[in-house]
């Protein structure tokens, strides 16, 4: 919506009637200043959303908002009240840096411990906070700037517990989830915003599958 206001606020002003309700002049810099934090926030969206995204690179991104908007700690810290395992959580972040684990966090990992315990090798260190101490990355990456920071910062390490692959590459719930959210938002335009529930749920299963389905596939149940 921001957006769309400045992309058209020029025209808008041309137009009788309605030149009046147009933000003055004050208000439109504070408009302009969030639009850019939203960019800038979008980022994180598009990031979260990419299918080798894990959970260490999520928390990495988490990390760095929290630092920048401190207001959203209570939701993206890893010790919030709606994280439903932070023990088992901060073991795949560990484990995705190569640190090593807890006590506590070896015990909620235990499952996915390997058969025999051996050195291996792999990305560690402090990723998470040194770049949430970073300064401000450009708007137009920001995301794609933690991401990269963070990497750089993990180093060799080693550990006296061997933990299965998979365990690296445990996707965040929120991959898929993002994916459809941005999916109904596409749906979901002012212009269809009266749709039936029953018709919004139809076009975005279509939308979500559309590549089990084709316009063959509609007229033959049309028939």
């Amino acid at each position: 919506m921001v957006a769309r206001y400045i992309r058209i606020r020029y025209a808008i002003r041309q137009v009788d009637g309605v030149d009046e309700l147009v933000p003055c002049a004050a208000t439109h810099k504070k408009l302009v200043a969030l639009h850019a934090e939203l960019e800038m926030l979008d980022t994180f969206c598009t990031a979260l959303q990419h299918e080798r995204t894990t959970v260490a690179d999520v928390r990495l991104l988490f990390d760095s908002v929290v630092t920048d908007y401190p207001v959203m700690g209570e939701y993206l810290r890893s010790n919030a009240k709606i994280v439903h395992s932070p023990l088992f959580e901060s073991a795949l972040v560990k484990i995705g840096n190569g640190d090593t684990l807890s006590t506590a966090e070896a015990r909620a990992f235990k499952c996915f411990q390997a058969a025999s315990d051996c050195e291996d090798k792999g990305e560690g260190g402090n990723g998470g906070q040194a770049a949430a101490k970073k300064k401000k990355k450009p708007r137009c990456d920001y995301a794609v700037a933690i991401l990269r920071d963070g990497k750089k910062q993990r180093v060799s390490a080693r550990c006296s517990v061997r933990y299965r692959a998979l365990a690296k590459l445990v996707p965040p719930t929120s991959n898929t989830v993002e994916r459809l959210f941005s999916s109904c938002k596409l749906i979901m335009t002012p212009h269809r915003s009266c749709i039936l529930p029953a018709n919004f749920e139809t076009i975005a299963f279509l939308r979500v599958n559309r590549e089990m389905w084709n316009a063959a596939s509609l007229i033959e149940q049309g028939e």
